[in-house]
């Protein structure tokens, strides 16, 4: 990147001034030579994690023990970017990020993180969700490259990451349950769905059955009219994961949060329990923890 043209010289402190990055201007002042545009053969792809710079130089993440995955999806409002990043085994995040195209085949992106999920669910893991920002997703030979502006990944100074093409894999269970946390945070009932197993079932308890119980719904088609008409009902919600841990048995994962919409005074505490297998989830067991402040 030429820093004369993309970032507008030089700050009294020795670093380059982006702040024209965040304007109108950007698409105008940053340096997109050697890319090209990115086509419909990015949906549904999958990357593995090469490297990644920021404007004054690169950042060395693999020395921290960082890996990460990227999986894109598209739709009627650009690019869904999915992220699975691993630190040195000690802390995993799935973000989630929506990438808008600009006006014009070349113009600036629209980057916007929609989730962040993280196991363990400590502050340290979890991090610091990024505002809005413009961008770029481009293809730079075989790779793909994302850049977001001001980023604080790159102490407020434009980041880029570079990622190879990969073989399509499985989630694992552990992403699994991030996705589907995630993908609740975003409100998208088709989403949530397509992670269950065609014949998987959601079992939940707002809707009792004639004895008394809760009412299970069995199948991908009636888990995803569940959690539609679940997402209509409220124009927001907020979900705080409070621990994501182990089940008691293989191929269960159990996720315990704090749950607010516009219908509570106060937030209500809930679990869900996970039976997975395959990349599937097989089961969700819904259960309240603390009923008091749950909807009625």
């Amino acid at each position: 990147m030429s820093l004369s043209a993309a970032c507008g010289g030089a700050t009294a402190g020795g670093l380059p001034d982006e702040t024209r990055d965040m304007t109108a201007s950007h698409a105008a002042t940053r340096d997109i030579s050697g890319t090209r545009a990115v086509d419909a053969r990015v949906a549904g792809s999958e990357w593995t994690w090469v490297e990644a710079s920021c404007t004054e130089g690169p950042l060395d993440l693999a020395s921290r023990g960082f890996r990460s995955r990227l999986r894109v999806k598209a739709d009627a409002d650009g690019l869904l970017l999915s992220y699975d990043h691993q630190l040195a085994d000690t802390c995993a995040q799935t973000v989630m990020q929506r990438a808008r195209p600009g006006q014009g085949q070349d113009a600036a992106w629209a980057m916007s993180e929609v989730a962040r999920i993280a196991e363990p669910a400590t502050p340290a893991c979890m991090g610091q969700s990024e505002e809005d920002r413009p961008g770029d997703v481009r293809m730079r030979g075989e790779f793909l490259e994302v850049s977001v502006q001001r980023s604080q990944w790159c102490n407020g100074l434009e980041v880029k990451t570079l990622w190879a093409p990969a073989v399509p894999t499985p989630l694992t269970d552990q992403e699994v349950v991030r996705h589907y946390l995630a993908h609740f945070q975003r409100r998208d009932a088709s989403a949530v769905a397509a992670l269950f197993a065609e014949s998987g079932s959601l079992v939940e308890p707002f809707d009792l059955t004639a004895e008394g119980g809760p009412t299970r719904f069995e199948g991908r088609p009636a888990v995803e009219q569940w959690y539609a008409d679940a997402f209509a009902n409220t124009p927001w919600l907020a979900l705080s994961i409070d621990s994501l841990e182990p089940g008691a048995v293989e191929g269960q994962r159990i996720a315990d949060f704090q749950y607010m919409d516009p219908r509570l005074e106060q937030p209500f505490r809930a679990r869900n329990t996970f039976t997975l297998a395959g990349g599937e989830i097989f089961e969700a067991q819904f259960a309240i923890t603390a009923s008091d402040a749950a909807p009625q």
